[in-house]
């Protein structure tokens, strides 16, 4: 290689870094923009479970569904037809995957358990004593926790 001719153009440094720098900016543009489309394209698992409560809070719930349990956040969950307790069978609409550690619960709906109606008949009998089995230390906690939970809600 010889001398530059007249008709050559001149290359300096400078024009060197900037063509360099232009196509690094231009990887990093098409980078970040197959990583904005590949997110946005990307849209998150809704879906309705059925499921039996196992423990709730006021931010979680554990929900036991096919064998397995699930924790919900519940912290922007409504719920309808009645307040959610240990025990209580529900219908979840959730956002996000059953499998992942947890997912966000949009709404909560209880399933009604059927009621036991007893009729009497005749007079009552106040010689005899009435039975009733004690509340368990256990329910209290729950229905404690329930009427906490409750108060939250409403002070919202």
């Amino acid at each position: 290689m010889g001398a530059p001719t007249a008709d050559a153009p001149i290359i300096t440094k400078k024009q060197v870094k900037e063509k360099e720098m232009k196509r690094l900016l231009g990887y990093l543009f098409a980078s970040l923009a197959f990583a904005a489309l590949s997110v946005g394209c990307h849209k998150a698992e809704r879906g309705d479970t059925r499921g039996l409560v196992e423990e709730i809070t006021d931010s979680v719930m554990i929900v036991k569904i096919d064998g397995s349990k699930v924790k919900f956040d519940i912290t922007e969950c409504t719920f309808t037809n009645g307040a959610v307790m240990y025990g209580d069978s529900v219908i979840i609409s959730y956002v996000g995957n059953l499998s992942a550690s947890y997912s966000v619960a949009e709404t909560c709906y209880l399933i009604v358990k059927p009621s036991n109606v007893v009729e009497v008949t005749g007079e009552r009998d106040t010689t005899k004593e009435l039975l009733t089995r004690p509340v368990e230390k256990k329910e209290v906690e729950e229905i404690d926790n329930l009427v906490r939970i409750a108060k939250k809600r409403n002070a919202k």
